[in-house]
């Protein structure tokens, strides 16, 4: 049984099938690419799994556990954490405050704690905020001399980290990276095809699910491409196999908007 499956996955808005019949699966350690043209359905179906969109028709399992029609707070919790193409940072927060939120999950004080356990309450926040800059030092040690900037003061890419981090200190199952090199240049594009890298390093058990429109990271990162076009699954495979395919040629590759 697959790590995350979904059968027939499928939504509707007012008559148009926006995600229609989608068998997909991805197992531990796996790396698999999304792609297809604008509005071919890849972020609602991201949408669907992590819980934001309820499924018209279909299912989708994690680890052997139904969790179609969970709300998202229950996805992530299950095991299933994202990230945005747009940004989901607190601007006016520092990074610290940031990656915190992504520890809320692993939280074990209680509010009767923060009344009559103080210390117990304090050490556990110290433990997750050192386990947050650790994992964000492995991809940019100098961020950790910038802990207390705010957000908005951050560089691009470094935000991009930021929110992987946040998403990683859930010790997600599953994590999905919709366009993480958005708004990115070719060298900070590379740099970032590291970093997710270097999570596959640390993280081995991990399965990614990455929304990408730049070729040059679908062809070096993922194991397995799957397409989609009007909502469809229209091709999965290898990335030398897709360039061949007539269906994915005309649908995407082959000039239509991307």
């Amino acid at each position: 049984m697959a790590l995350l499956q979904t059968n027939a996955l499928s939504i509707n808005f007012g008559g148009l099938w926006a995600v229609d019949k989608v068998d997909f699966e991805i197992d531990n350690g796996q790396i698999v690419g999304l792609i297809g043209p604008n509005g071919s359905g890849k972020t609602t179906f991201l949408n669907i799994v992590s819980g934001i969109y309820k499924a018209t028709q279909g299912d989708a399992h994690l680890a052997g556990e139904e969790i179609t029609g969970l709300r998202p707070f229950e996805v992530y919790q299950k095991g299933i954490a994202r990230t945005y193409q747009s940004s989901r940072l607190c601007w006016d927060l520092s990074v610290v405050d940031n990656l915190l939120v992504g520890t809320y999950t692993s939280q074990t004080y209680t509010l009767l704690d923060t009344i009559f356990r103080p210390k117990k309450v304090n050490n556990e926040i110290y433990d997750n905020l050192q386990a947050s800059l650790d994992m964000l030092s492995y991809f940019n040690p100098g961020l950790i001399d910038r802990r207390y900037d705010l957000a908005k003061n951050i560089p691009h890419i470094d935000r991009r980290r930021i929110e992987i981090t946040r998403a990683l200190m859930s010790k997600p199952k599953v994590l999905l990276l919709d366009e993480p090199t958005a708004g990115l240049n070719d060298e900070e594009t590379m740099t970032m095809m590291n970093d997710i890298r270097k999570i596959k390093e640390k993280m081995q058990n991990i399965a990614i699910i990455i929304i990408e429109h730049d070729m040059k990271v679908m062809e070096e990162v993922p194991e397995r491409i799957v397409v989609f076009n009007a909502g469809a699954k229209i091709f999965e495979g290898v990335y030398k196999d897709m360039l061949q395919d007539k269906g994915v040629v005309d649908a995407y590759i082959g000039g239509a908007d991307a």
